[in-house]
C-alpha cells in the first residue's frame, strides 16, 4: 500500500514538473513568426513570463517583450515596451556572456531595430560570436533554427554585417 502511494505521488509530481517546463526549441522556432503573429507572440510571452528560469528562457522573454512592442499601437507604449525588453536582455547578457542564444537574440533585435532607437552597437560582436560558437549549442534543433534565421537574414544585410560563404559554412557545422 505504501509503495503504491509513493509511486502515485512520484507520477503526479513529475507530471506537474514536466508541464511547467518551457519547450525552448518551440520558442526559438516561433520567434521569427511572432513578429507578425500577435496571438502567438502574446501566448509565448505569457508562457515565458510565468515560467522563464534559465538564462536562455530569460533571454527569449526579453525578445518576446521586444516583439510585443511591435503589436502595440501607441508610440510611447511601443518605446516603453521595447526598453523593458532591451533592459532585460542586456541584464541577462551581462550575467551570461557566453550564452549563444542571448547573442543571437541581441543580434536579431539590433539588426531589425529602427536606427532612431540607437540599439545597434553590438551587431558585429554578436555576429562574430555566433560564427565562432553556434556549433557549441547543445540543441541540434536549436542550431538548425538559428542557422536558418541567420542565413535568411543574410539577403538583406549590408557591408560587414553580411555573413560570408566561409562564415555561413562555419555556422552550418
Amino acid at each position: 500500500m505504501g509503495k503504491r502511494f509513493f509511486v502515485c505521488i512520484f507520477f503526479v509530481l513529475s507530471t506537474i514538473i514536466c508541464f511547467g517546463q518551457i519547450d525552448i526549441d518551440k520558442i526559438r522556432s516561433d520567434y521569427s513568426v511572432a513578429v507578425k503573429d500577435k496571438k502567438l507572440c502574446e501566448n509565448n510571452l505569457k508562457t515565458l513570463e510565468s515560467g522563464a528560469k534559465t538564462a536562455t528562457e530569460q533571454g527569449y522573454l526579453a525578445a518576446y517583450e521586444i516583439l510585443w512592442a511591435k503589436h502595440k499601437n501607441n508610440p510611447f507604449t511601443k518605446l516603453s515596451q521595447f526598453k523593458k525588453g532591451k533592459n532585460r536582455l542586456e541584464s541577462v547578457i551581462s550575467k551570461n556572456k557566453d550564452n549563444i542564444d542571448l547573442h543571437f537574440i541581441r543580434w536579431s533585435v539590433q539588426t531589425h531595430a529602427p536606427s532612431f532607437l540607437d540599439y545597434h552597437k553590438d551587431r558585429l560582436v554578436d555576429k562574430n560570436f555566433l560564427v565562432q560558437n553556434l556549433k557549441k549549442l547543445p540543441s541540434q534543433e536549436g542550431k538548425k533554427i538559428i542557422f536558418k534565421y541567420l542565413k535568411e537574414a543574410n539577403s538583406y544585410l549590408k557591408g560587414d554585417h553580411v555573413f560570408t560563404k566561409d562564415e555561413l559554412a562555419e555556422l552550418s557545422k
